[in-house]
């Protein structure tokens, strides 16, 4: 085992320039915040939620637009004008044709409107503000589920190795009693029986390994697409050293701080819904400067003809077909939908919390009893290897106590594997986003 071990270490050390180097899981982690497309595009779409925020907090804000104009009339149309306009004896029902206007007309001028009380822009403009902080919190429960990925990923890479250091160990123990099997067949020491057992042991040695470095293989792979980089990696590490000091959660899950604020924005869309019932008061403002000519660009001897108004304008809705009442209804179910979403996740998520302190304890307590039972086989296997090759005792022997200890490397490789799989889960619980 040492040896596989040693020789992982070297091929990663050798090309390390062109590959990504993990010796910790906070190496990953770190790494992960950089790299992973979740956690990027969550914090992508925090600031599209940040310019949301300013786009509706600038609509309370007054909006002033400036326009000029340039009007060519070609062709003035005439006019019929009663002619006792200019001459009372005219007799009645008799017109005269005159044209009224300027050819070259010019305009400019300045409109203002500010809504100085719109509700459903003030709760738009909260809601924006609630939508900006749950996309702050939905980067922590991204990086809060990614990382839970990344760690399992990284964990079984490591438990794999050493599975594959014990494995090639085993090749070597088999290949070492087949050889001696062969040698004493052909002496007529053992039956065909004995050998073929031995042979039988040797095979399932090699697939258990070649299983083993073909599903490394796999895990790597999958670690490369779940850190999104077609770069070579190379995990190194150790399993057993503690990553945690306690089982305590001092701080609340990220998935319920999400949600919490999932919440907030509903209760916030409800208020905003209800505003529509609300009046709205707005004031507007018009200043108009028109010049007619019949000269073109001729302004000096234009008619000036200035105008400007200011308004006031209440609106208040009276009746919209009961679609407000269909939305009021919709904005509450949503709420209510929501508020039971976050109280099944607050009651779940503390059951989970009670589940993994018992776990990682018991895990730790199993490790420790496996690592001594296996130091404990290991030591009666080199006891048996000796008397079988002292001759004391039969091949059939020999094997049956040798399972003995392949059982005992399953046992303490699962447990290995609960520990680290409850380890880190503890860990990454106790990050604070």
């Amino acid at each position: 085992m040492n040896k596989c071990i040693l020789v992982i270490l070297m091929l990663c050390g050798a090309q390390a320039q062109g590959q990504v180097v993990f010796k910790s899981l906070k190496e990953v982690l770190l790494y992960a915040d950089d790299h992973v497309y979740n956690i990027k595009a969550s914090v992508a779409q925090q600031e599209v939620d940040r310019s949301k925020q300013v786009q509706a907090r600038s609509f309370l804000y007054p909006n002033v637009a400036a326009s000029s104009g340039y009007t060519d009339n070609l062709t003035i149309q005439p006019t019929l004008v009663p002619t006792k306009l200019f001459n009372p004896n005219a007799p009645d029902d008799t017109y005269e044709e005159m044209t009224f206007g300027k050819e070259h007309l010019y305009n400019a001028g300045v409109q203002a409107q500010w809504d100085i009380l719109n509700f459903q822009k003030i709760f738009a403009m909260r809601t924006s503000e609630m939508q900006a902080e749950a996309g702050r919190l939905n980067i922590a429960k991204v990086k809060y589920n990614t990382y839970n990925q990344l760690a399992s990923t990284y964990y079984s890479i490591l438990l794999m190795q050493k599975t594959l250091g014990i494995y090639t160990d085993n090749v070597e123990v088999t290949a070492a009693l087949l050889k001696s099997a062969k040698d004493k067949y052909a002496k007529g020491v053992i039956s065909e029986g004995d050998l073929n057992r031995a042979s039988i042991q040797h095979l399932q040695n090699l697939k258990n390994r070649e299983a083993a470095e073909n599903n490394l293989q796999q895990l790597y792979k999958q670690f490369q697409s779940q850190l999104n980089t077609d770069q070579e990696i190379c995990a190194t590490g150790d399993l057993e050293p503690y990553l945690v000091e306690n089982t305590e959660f001092n701080t609340v899950n990220p998935e319920i701080r999400w949600q919490e604020s999932q919440v907030r924005v509903s209760k916030s869309v409800l208020r905003q819904t209800k505003a529509l019932y609300y009046p709205a008061l707005s004031f507007q403002y018009q200043y108009n400067y028109n010049w007619a000519t019949n000269d073109f660009m001729h302004l000096s001897t234009a008619n000036k003809m200035p105008s400007q108004y200011l308004g006031v304008k209440l609106s208040i809705p009276v009746f919209t077909g009961f679609s407000t009442k269909g939305k009021v209804r919709q904005s509450r179910s949503e709420l209510q939908i929501q508020q039971m979403q976050l109280d099944n996740l607050r009651l779940t998520k503390s059951l989970e919390d009670e589940t993994l302190r018992l776990q990682y304890q018991q895990s730790d307590n199993n490790l420790n009893r496996t690592k001594e039972i296996l130091t404990l086989q290991s030591q009666n296997d080199t006891y048996t290897e000796n008397k079988y090759e002292a001759g004391i005792i039969s091949l059939d022997e020999r094997l049956d106590r040798y399972n003995d200890l392949l059982a005992a490397q399953y046992n303490y490789l699962q447990s290995l594997g609960d520990f680290s799989l409850a380890q880190y889960k503890v860990y990454i619980r106790q990050i604070n986003y």
